[in-house]
């Protein structure tokens, strides 16, 4: 199981629990063996399933930038396109420029444009945000 799963898994029991809804037999046993597991001095994040294998990410912020970055990169695409494909026609210098004096919460300019220049080839002007992780 993938960390975020586990994250999610353990989201839903704390949201069953504080809710006062009775666990499934599968959780109520995932839970219980756990717990005893950490007791008898287990890696918590290994017995609770939340261990993050090599290079992998469990922090919101980076599942947010994630987000972050596909609006940002088919915000690019919209303003760089040519007029008579629906775009601005920017260059990349300024439609960075823009996007990052007009949004607080962006990244630099010149991130945005490393970024992009990573993403470009695969990146279509008609573009669908993945709020959902799949593996």
């Amino acid at each position: 199981m993938s960390v975020r799963k586990g994250q999610e898994r353990l989201k839903n029991i704390a949201a069953q629990i504080s809710e006062d809804i009775q666990l499934s037999p599968e959780d109520k046993k995932f839970l219980v063996t756990a717990l005893l597991e950490i007791y008898n001095g287990e890696d918590a994040e290994v017995s609770l399933d939340v261990k993050a294998k090599r290079g992998e990410r469990k922090s919101t912020h980076v599942r947010d930038m994630k987000i972050i970055n596909q609006y940002i990169n088919g915000l690019i695409k919209a303003l760089i396109s040519p007029y008579d494909e629906g775009g601005k026609n920017m260059s990349l210098k300024d439609a960075t420029d823009k996007i990052n004096a007009e949004w607080p919460y962006s990244p630099s300019a010149e991130t945005m444009r490393r970024n992009w220049n990573n993403y470009r080839k695969r990146q279509e002007r008609d573009f669908i945000i993945n709020t959902v992780e799949t593996d």
